[in-house]
């Protein structure tokens, strides 16, 4: 791990200090995988976007700001991911994937798809109740449209 990437691991380890997943799993566990999967898909994978990985979720779940990640030493580049992953107040979840993947960020894009992986991974789903008609109505269809925008 880069000293940028721990470094955004503390931070999100601090911002999320608390908080659970929808299984009731400390919720730093997911950022960690998703950081995993995009090592693993993504060798090639850019320190910004490891970063992002690990904060993806600072803005929208979190007193965070883009300022406050700035000042705490995280990247420009990561910040700019980590505000186009940051699903708007009310917005509708699949317009918003199709507004991510029209921006072309694959950048962002690449994060996306880590993070739907996660949460489409079996062994989370069935720790969720209704978790498998969410895969269903809304990662599985995001995956398509994200995978798609790679090719």
């Amino acid at each position: 791990m880069t000293q940028s990437e721990a470094a955004a691991a503390a931070l999100a380890a601090k911002l999320h200090a608390g908080q659970v997943d929808k299984a009731a799993k400390p919720y730093i566990e997911h950022l960690a995988r998703v950081a995993d999967i995009l090592r693993m898909r993504y060798p090639d994978a850019t320190p910004a976007e490891l970063e992002a990985a690990w904060l993806h979720d600072a803005l929208e779940d979190t007193s965070a700001t883009a300022a406050s990640l700035l000042a705490a030493g995280i990247s420009e580049k990561a910040v700019e991911i980590i505000r186009q992953l940051t699903k708007p107040h009310g917005a509708v979840y699949l317009d918003w994937i199709v507004s991510l993947v029209r921006t072309g960020n694959v950048s962002a894009i690449r994060v996306k798809l880590a993070d739907n992986e996660d949460n489409q991974n079996p062994d989370r789903v069935a720790m969720v109740p209704g978790a498998d008609r969410m895969v269903e109505t809304r990662y599985a269809p995001a995956r398509a449209l994200l995978l798609a925008s790679l090719t």
